[in-house]
């Protein structure tokens, strides 16, 4: 649409093969920005990318859990004379979460192990600085008898990776325990 609106006279193919080429009127950002603009502006695409593709996970994962509410719930909270927000509030909302709880978490452990993608797509994220490390040490010490210094910075890595989904599955079974409590749920049986 920016290069539509930026270059109405431009004759050529913006599709060519695999790239899309447009004129540098139209590139966003400019190509004559400075390198920290490219940079912010590559970090924001990749989180907007996320936010909508694991929002909408969350979204359909949090749907299915009011769904699985017991329709009796709901029935008997009329029956009680509560109005649809009291309902809401009162009586689907507390349920539903033992059910959204064990998508949502997987989602979560989903986005962990998916961010680490970011470094094919060249934002200088964890992976990136630990093969840029790795690289400069190799490049300081040729003459270091171990010569690529880059697979202890990718092993410290994997550690930190593992620690984080460990402690993330420690959370979340707590509050998985703590939900679940009162809950005629194999959950609240533990």
């Amino acid at each position: 649409m920016r290069h539509q609106a930026f270059c109405p006279n431009w004759s050529e193919p913006i599709r060519q093969g695999s790239d899309f080429i447009v004129c540098k009127a139209a590139k966003l950002p400019l190509g004559t920005a400075e390198q920290y603009v490219h940079e912010i502006y590559g970090f924001f695409t990749a989180v907007l990318t996320f936010t909508i593709v694991f929002g909408a996970f969350a979204a359909n994962v949090i749907h299915g859990a009011m769904r699985a509410v017991p329709k009796a719930q709901i029935e008997t909270g009329q029956s009680y004379g509560m109005n649809q927000r009291q309902i809401f509030w009162r009586i689907l909302v507390p349920q539903m979460w033992i059910y959204a709880l064990p998508g949502l978490s997987n989602l979560w452990m989903v986005l962990i192990k998916a961010t680490p993608l970011l470094f094919l797509l060249g934002i200088e994220d964890i992976v990136y600085w630990a093969r840029e490390l790795g690289g400069t040490q190799l490049a300081k010490f040729s003459a270091y008898p171990h010569g690529d210094l880059r697979m202890y910075y990718f092993l410290f890595l994997m550690v930190f990776y593992l620690a984080f989904t460990k402690i993330s599955e420690v959370i979340l079974e707590r509050l998985t325990k703590r939900l679940s409590h009162g809950q005629g749920t194999l959950g609240s049986d533990a």
